[in-house]
């Protein structure tokens, strides 16, 4: 009996130890939400300047060629209506060139068309990679940030808040980011006008 009772305490000792050990080595996790840190940060909206001035180019060269696009058909109705119209007074050999004109000019249109919607593509591929480019160029930024702030509030751990079911917000360093990341927005400029200038030879 006696010594069922010392097992048993060694045992109770044991589990408060190893509970005790296991508290110690918990990590402390902190959550942040990277899509905010790109929405309102200085550094995120200047990339996101950079994202949105790509898609501005797509859509003003895909409108130029839809613009061009339209002016061919409107000449290609043109020569419709007008062999149309004259059709009964041409001659044959007249009606005939209007023909191979209007042929000639549903070809240029048809090469225009394909031309023009490889150009768009060729487009849309450079931007997705210059996109992929930009966003790496971001998170190789805030990655530093994010890593500070961490351990300023004493997190071993971080996680994206997309990957959390729950988030008990005295965790969130979302906002702190933002204001690291802002800071060291500002102060480029103010480095840049106090760097003193290269001596001269």
């Amino acid at each position: 009996m006696k010594k069922t009772f010392v097992a048993g305490l060694l045992v109770a000792l044991a589990a408060a130890g190893l509970a005790t050990a296991q508290e110690a080595k918990s990590p402390r996790v902190g959550v942040i939400d990277m899509a905010r840190v790109s929405a309102e940060s200085l550094l995120g909206k200047s990339y996101a300047g950079q994202l949105e001035k790509l898609q501005n180019d797509i859509a003003a060269e895909a409108t130029k060629k839809q613009t061009d696009l339209g002016k061919l058909d409107a000449a290609i109705k043109a020569l419709q209506d007008d062999l149309e119209k004259q059709g009964s007074v041409l001659s044959a050999e007249a009606r005939e060139k209007k023909q191979t004109d209007i042929v000639r000019k549903t070809r240029e249109r048809q090469a225009f068309l394909e031309d023009g919607q490889a150009d768009i593509n060729r487009m849309r591929e450079r931007a997705q990679q210059q996109a992929q480019s930009i966003n790496n160029e971001f998170q190789l930024k805030v990655r530093p940030l994010v890593e500070l702030v961490a351990k300023d509030k004493g997190y071993d751990l971080v996680l994206d808040s997309q990957v959390a079911y729950t988030i008990n917000k005295d965790f969130d360093i979302t906002r702190d980011v933002i204001v690291k990341a802002d800071e060291t927005e500002k102060a480029k400029p103010a480095a840049a006008a106090a760097a003193p200038a290269a001596p001269k030879p």
